[in-house]
Formats: C-alpha cells, structure tokens, sequence
C-alpha cells in the first residue's frame, strides 16, 4: 500500500519573505484596519451633530481610542516603513505604480490624522482623557488659530483616508475575486497561488 506523503506548509516566519507577509505584518495589517475603521466611523457619526451631550459623549469616545491606537498605528507605519515587502506579483506596470502610491498615501494619511489629532486636543487647551484611565497633559497652551487649522487638516485627512480605503478594499477584491492572483492571500500569511 502506497503512502500519501503530506506536503505541510511551512509556518508563517515574524518577517516578511519574499514570498508572503510575515506574522508582524499581518497582525499589524488587520488590527490597524480594525482601529481604523472604528475611528472613522465614529468621527464620521459624530462630525455635523450639534453640540451637546451626544456629541460629547462619541467625541470622547473618538479621541480615548485614538489615544489607545496611536501605539499600534505608529508601529504599524514604522513597520512598513522599514521591512520588505514580497517580491511584487506579476501585474502591469501602471497598475503597479498605481499601488505604490496608494499604499504611501493611505500611511500619509494615518501619519497625518495621528499627529494632528491628539494636537487638535492640546490646541484646544485639553488634556487627552484616555476612558478616564489616565491623561496625557497638555504640552501647549491653548491656540485657537492653531485649533482650527488642525481641525481641517484632520477632516481632510480622514476624507483621504477614506478615499484610498475605499480603492484599496476594492483592489484588494479585484484581485481576489477577478484576477484570482493570490494577492489576498499574502496578506493572510499565506503564500500567493501564482508565482
């Protein structure tokens, strides 16, 4: 009687590979779109409510858990910033551009809306009230020109924000469900189908 032998994947390495993302990657990948989604969906809830106590009550909810992600989302930017990605799979050279500068626009904008929000607090002459766990004080006075201008550059930044997202779920479907590339799989620690 013949043996099947069982071909086993190797595991997932911390590192990305040439071939896949690795297990830091991943794990960064999926947690800061979880947060970040969290976020936008709350700022986006809260932005054109009148004053009052609702509002109060989503835009502290807003700016406790961007304080708690600001952690994971800088080292997610920071991560990226310095590993290696897999080696690029086969696909036009537009295209391929066309991803480069999504993916820097999409950290420029988490870059973005993680230094000025927490700023937009300080400007405001606010501590940052964490569920009221712990504050970080204020380093600055309180700067109401600067408050503003912050407050803009924010709400662009989350429009940004959006936008890429929005291209990058679809391109991220694309290659999933039309071109069958094995693209979706990298970023789920597995190996691409076509290399």
């Amino acid at each position: 009687m013949e043996r099947q032998q069982r071909t086993r994947e190797p595991t997932m390495n911390l590192h990305d590979t040439p071939a896949r993302y690795g297990a830091v990657s991943v794990f960064n990948h999926w947690l800061g779109a979880a947060l970040i989604v969290a976020l936008l969906a709350i700022g986006l809830h809260f932005e054109d409510m009148p004053r009052g106590e609702e509002k109060l009550y989503w835009l502290r909810l807003h700016v406790s858990l961007g304080a708690l992600a600001l952690l994971p989302l800088a080292f997610r930017v920071f991560w990226r910033a310095r590993s290696t990605s897999p080696v690029p799979l086969p696909q036009p050279p537009a295209q391929q551009k066309l991803a480069r500068v999504l993916h820097i626009a999409l950290l420029a904008a988490v870059v973005i809306l993680l230094v000025s929000g927490p700023l937009i607090v300080w400007s405001g002459g606010r501590a940052i009230d964490v569920f009221g766990w712990f504050a970080f004080s204020v380093p600055l006075g309180e700067m109401p020109w600067l408050h503003k201008a912050l407050e803009a550059v924010h709400a662009i930044a989350a429009r940004m924000l959006l936008f890429v997202l929005a291209v990058h779920i679809f391109a991220a479907l694309k290659h999933a469900l039309l071109d069958r590339d094995g693209t979706l799989w990298r970023m789920l620690g597995r190996p691409s189908t076509a290399q």
